[in-house]
Order: structure tokens, then C-alpha cells, then sequence
């Protein structure tokens, strides 16, 4: 069996074991319309758009810290440094949201996002800083078992931290490093921005093709020169350009036109593919062709989309803030929750039906629920209620006596 994994290694049908040494990717998609780079990619609408959307999403999502009790169920809110760095400016330039944003925008292009850890007091416990690193000037050394994280500061100068001196937050990968999405779909992004590039170079030139002139003669390399300078306004410059052709001279496009080329379609797909590429659904994302799910259909589609895509980050987000940022003798004391209600929340209408059940039924208290609301608590709203007309057929039945007695007493 260990023959045929590392045969099937060797012709790239299975990941491969990192081995000592720098753990950035060595190999790239080299068979693409065009060049891709982070900054050529984020021209191109739909990948822009697909990872603003996980970015905004995610770091809008208030973030807390609980206490867990004995049988490790979530107790109260904890009052720890670490979630007040986390809720309101994890660094000096930073608020929240803009600090969750920017790791966000570094995990989903490239699967990988590193924030330094600043610590300082008695054996550097307590964490006064959270300074997000970008991918690209971030290398993985595995050497002896042991992980480097070196920044590349300058071109010149270079830094190297510690293991414990780095918050790593990774995609699915070989364990060390995340696989980048916009690397491993080079070729979707790059046909994308290939469309992109020609729909412009079409629209800067009036839309015109390219073609040649057609004559019975053979003119001279000077007359040749001479109608090229004269009719170029037929492959490109102002549109109002009105040529007038020598008799038994017609022009002849040889270029393909967008139809032709079924550019529309092409970038439809890519638009499709890429959303794919991003576990977003395309009308997220302003695909208009896909209006007839507004609607109804849209609260299916946004549960979808947290329960699949959503998710996945925000439980590798908690677990992570969790093994990174505290000390492991207190994992089983405290519990992180980013709070992905506001996009779940349903209309006015619902929440009212769904409260009263939850008052009528006994499972959640007035104030529980006007807490949820963010409204102010009652008096006497701590209280749990219950239906008193609701009960065992038993009890009925030992009750049946006594209402007929009652009965032929009157």
C-alpha cells in the first residue's frame, strides 16, 4: 500500500508528506490564458466580489469568549485580555472588524493567514498585541520537526518567529501549509481575466476587427503604407470615421467577432466558476440570471451557504483562537463563539411565533428572549411558563372523579 501512495506521489494523485525545508508551494499552473497574480486576480469582478463577501460576512460577526462549567457546558461571558483585544482593536491600527477583514482576505486567497502574537509580563502570558502578517512575505521552514515562520520585511531583511509566536489559520492542506485557492484555479481566474481583457480592448476600439483590404492589383510597398495610414479607421480609432475605399477595394474582417468567440457565454461561466472556486452561490454575488430565486428561495440559499461555506471558517476560526491564543491548561476552561445569528435571523414576523413557543413551552425565559431582541429586562422576567392546560392523560384521568362528584353536588 505505501508503494502505491508513493508511486501515485510521484505523478500528483495524492498529496505528499512535507518534508524539512521551505514549505511554500514550489509548483505553479504554468498553462494559463495569462499570467495570475493576488493583485490580477482581484480585477477580475467575481473574485473580488466572492472574497469581499466571505471577508464583510465573517468579520461582522460579533466574537465571544465563555467560561464553561464542570460539564463543559457554557457558563457566562468571560472577562479575559485576550477577547477584549479580540471585540474592540486587537492592535494598535485596527479595530475589529478591519483586523478580521484582513485575515479573512488572507485565508480565502491564499488559504493561509499569520498574525504575530505581542506578549508581554511574567513568562510573556499575557498577549497585548495581535498584528496581522500578510501571506505573501510569510515562509514555513519545517526543519527537525520544528516550524520557523520567517517575514520577509524587505527584500534585504527578513525576520524569523517561533511557533508560539505566530496565530497560523489554515485551509485544508498537507497539515503545515493551506492550499491557495486562487493558485490551485490559476486557470478559471486567468480565462476570466482574458475576457475581461478583451471585452475592453473591443470597447477602446469601438468594437471594430481587425481585417485586410482586399484588391485586384498589387500595389507597391509605398502605396501599401499609404492605405494602411489612410484606412486604419476600420480596425480602430473614432467611431464616427467614415472611409471611402479605391474602386475594386472592400475590406475583409478576419478577426473573430465576440459571438464568434462566444464571449458572453465564456464569461458567464468563468463568473459560475469562480463563485465554485469560492463556495459562494453566484446571486451573492449579483449574478442576475439566477432572479427567479429571490425571494422565497434566498433564505434556503443563505442557510446553504451558512451551513457549507460559513461554517467551515467559523469553526477553524474558534478552535484556532482557542489553541493559539490560550495557554493549553485552560483549553477546557474557555470556549470561543463567533455569532453567525444576524444572517440567519429570520423576519419579525417568525421570531414572535418562534418566542411564543419557546415562553409557552417553558424552554426560554421573557428576559431571555428580550435580551436576544437587545431590549431591556423586566422585572420578574426571569421566569420559565408553562401551558397549564397541557397534561398526562394519567393526571386527567385521576382527576375525572372529583369534577363528577363536583358535578352532582350542584
Amino acid at each position: 500500500m505505501a508503494i502505491m501512495q508513493t508511486v501515485a506521489s510521484w505523478f500528483g494523485y495524492a498529496p505528499r508528506d512535507p518534508v524539512s525545508g521551505n514549505q511554500n508551494a514550489t509548483h505553479t499552473v504554468t498553462k494559463t490564458a495569462k499570467p495570475v497574480t493576488f493583485d490580477s486576480a482581484m480585477t477580475v469582478t467575481a473574485v473580488f466580489a466572492s472574497i469581499r463577501l466571505l471577508a464583510e460576512t465573517i468579520a461582522s460577526m460579533p466574537i465571544e469568549m465563555y467560561v464553561k462549567d464542570k460539564n463543559g457546558l457554557l457558563d457566562s461571558k468571560a472577562n479575559h485580555d485576550i477577547i477584549k483585544l479580540l471585540r474592540y482593536k486587537p492592535n494598535k491600527r485596527q479595530n475589529r472588524i478591519e483586523f478580521m477583514e484582513q485575515l479573512m482576505l488572507n485565508l480565502v486567497s491564499d488559504g493561509n493567514a499569520y498574525t504575530r502574537i505581542t506578549r508581554v509580563g511574567d513568562k510573556n502570558s499575557r498577549i497585548i498585541s495581535l498584528d496581522i502578517i500578510n501571506s505573501s512575505n510569510m515562509t514555513v521552514i519545517l526543519k527537525d520537526d520544528v516550524l520557523t515562520y520567517r517575514h520577509q520585511v524587505t527584500s534585504a531583511f527578513s525576520r524569523d518567529f517561533k511557533e508560539s509566536d505566530i496565530w497560523h489559520v489554515k485551509l485544508f492542506g498537507n497539515g503545515i501549509k493551506g492550499l491557495s485557492p486562487l493558485q490551485h484555479t490559476a486557470k478559471a481566474v486567468a480565462v476570466a481575466d482574458a475576457s475581461d481583457d478583451k471585452v475592453t480592448s473591443l470597447m477602446r476600439n469601438g468594437a471594430k476587427p481587425t481585417g485586410a483590404i482586399m484588391t485586384k492589383g498589387n500595389p507597391n510597398e509605398e502605396q501599401r503604407n499609404t492605405l494602411r495610414k489612410e484606412l486604419g479607421g476600420l480596425v480602430s480609432g473614432d467611431e464616427t470615421f467614415m472611409p471611402v475605399l479605391p474602386l475594386d477595394m472592400k475590406f475583409e474582417a478576419i478577426s473573430l467577432t465576440p459571438s464568434d468567440i462566444e464571449l458572453l457565454a465564456t464569461r458567464r461561466f468563468s463568473l459560475e466558476e469562480i463563485a465554485r472556486m469560492f463556495g459562494v452561490p453566484s446571486i451573492l454575488i449579483n449574478d442576475s440570471t439566477q432572479s427567479t430565486n429571490w425571494g422565497s428561495g434566498i433564505a434556503s440559499i443563505i442557510e446553504a451557504f451558512h451551513k457549507f461555506n460559513l461554517r467551515p471558517y467559523l469553526e477553524r476560526l474558534e478552535l484556532s483562537m482557542l489553541t493559539s491564543l490560550v495557554p493549553r491548561k485552560d483549553w477546557d476552561k474557555y470556549q470561543f463563539e463567533i455569532d453567525a445569528d444576524a444572517i440567519l435571523r429570520s423576519s419579525r414576523k417568525e421570531r414572535v411565533e418562534m418566542y411564543n413557543t419557546e415562553i409557552s413551552t417553558g424552554q426560554r425565559t421573557p428576559n431571555e428572549i428580550r435580551r436576544a431582541e437587545g431590549w431591556k429586562e423586566k422585572e420578574g422576567g426571569d421566569e420559565l411558563y408553562m401551558q397549564l392546560g397541557f397534561a398526562p392523560m394519567k393526571a386527567i384521568a385521576k382527576q375525572q372523579p372529583n369534577q363528577q362528584k363536583d358535578t352532582s353536588n350542584e
